[in-house]
């Protein structure tokens, strides 16, 4: 990632205008990073696991809030309208919320990763769009903030037995050699 901030910040030449694919990348992932605080904040109410809650608390306080800064900081700088976006949501006691009505922690762990995975796939997007070096450079460090934390809870995930695999691909000599 470093041999990559180089290179972009060695560029002198002048930005091109915004064109309405970048602006729309960084728009688009500003809601959802502030969404995804909002159901941070949520699923933080139906855990008691002490991890994943250290885990939530940690994507909401170091990755979302200041990503959602600084995207909305960008958006209000090049004169792109602020969508609106959930308030935070209040604590409330985990014990109180009903076994039928509550997430599970394997339920929390994977709709985290649901989450990240779709924001870090919409900045692989623009980074393949993006003309501008700044966009570029934006949207390659939330890449790499939001893929840390993919690790982060599949790494819990896998610990706790809640990490789902696909099923192993079974290898074929005679498919292989009809596919040719």
């Amino acid at each position: 990632m470093n041999i990559l901030q180089g290179v972009i910040q060695s560029v002198t030449e002048p930005p091109h205008p915004l064109h309405v694919g970048q602006a729309f990348v960084v728009w688009a992932l500003y809601i959802g990073v502030a969404e995804s605080r909002v159901i941070c904040q949520l699923l933080l109410n139906h855990t008691s696991d002490t991890d994943l809650k250290e885990t939530i608390e940690h994507v909401i306080a170091d990755v979302e809030k200041p990503l959602e800064h600084k995207l909305k900081h960008y958006l209000e700088h090049h004169g792109i309208g602020i969508p609106p976006t959930t308030g935070d949501k209040p604590r409330a006691d985990e014990a109180q919320i009903p076994p039928g009505a509550k997430f599970t922690d394997a339920e929390i762990a994977n709709l985290l990763v649901v989450k990240i995975e779709g924001m870090v796939n919409l900045c692989h997007i623009g980074i393949a769009q993006s003309v501008r070096d700044d966009i570029g450079l934006l949207l390659m460090e939330a890449y790499q903030h939001l893929a840390l934390q993919g690790f982060t809870i599949k790494k819990t995930m896998q610990q706790r037995g809640w990490f789902r695999t696909p099923p192993l691909y079974p290898f074929s000599p005679k498919a292989g050699a009809n596919a040719q």
